[in-house]
């Protein structure tokens, strides 16, 4: 018998033919694998760009680090300012709580309880609250009338709001008022707008206008 008719000889033959296809299909995954452990690495170890949507409502593209994350740009303190000027100095008699409250909590914690002492009043000094609501009155501010100006050369950032506040029913210019915030850094994990009420500066406010109206010192918070 031929080597070529050997029983033995053809299952070897056809043996070694499967290990050498087995061979290369695990080379070929291993190296597959490795690509892909590669691509992976490299694309964990650039930096990351996300789309971030401000306060303002428009979205940005931004490199995800702490730094560029948290860091206000000026769309978004103009928008936070606004926001924060409506609810400050609308003095609507059936919002003033909801107002204040949603105020305070945009305040560093020195200036929110100052802030707090102010608004609750004492035994001889009504408080803003009480004040604001025996008034019985609807008013509004349209955020589109505002006008702001946004300094973020020193720091704290310095913010100028002049707006007017109309009175629901009123035909009149309505009452003017002025404010000049100063913002601080805040952690987005705690304050999603990243920014925080550091010191206020009002003039017309509902602070001072609504008490002084009553004869009480006005509550301006320096």
């Amino acid at each position: 018998m031929s080597a070529s008719e050997s029983r033995f000889v053809a299952i070897w033959a056809s043996h070694e033919a499967r290990a050498r296809l087995w061979f290369r299909l695990f080379l070929l995954t291993v190296t597959g694998l490795g690509l892909s452990l590669i691509t992976t690495i490299r694309v964990w170890t650039r930096p990351r760009e996300v789309i971030r949507i401000g306060c303002d409502g428009i979205p940005q593209v931004v490199t995800l680090d702490s730094a560029a994350y948290s860091e206000p740009n000026e769309r978004e303190i103009r928008g936070f300012a606004t926001e924060f000027a409506v609810f400050y100095a609308r003095s609507d008699s059936y919002s003033i709580l909801n107002d204040l409250v949603w105020c305070a909590n945009r305040m560093a914690p020195e200036l929110r309880d100052r802030f707090k002492r102010s608004v609750r009043g004492g035994p001889q000094t009504p408080g803003i609250i009480t004040v604001i609501q025996k008034l019985q009155r609807r008013t509004q501010i349209d955020p589109a009338t505002l006008e702001i100006q946004v300094d973020k050369r020193p720091y704290p950032w310095k913010v100028k709001i002049k707006g007017v506040r109309q009175v629901v029913g009123d035909t009149g210019p309505g009452e003017g008022f002025d404010l000049e915030l100063d913002l601080v850094r805040a952690s987005r994990e705690e304050h999603l707008e990243g920014l925080l009420i550091w010191g206020i500066r009002a003039k017309g406010d509902p602070i001072d206008s609504v008490l002084a109206s009553v004869g009480t010192e006005g509550g301006r918070i320096p």
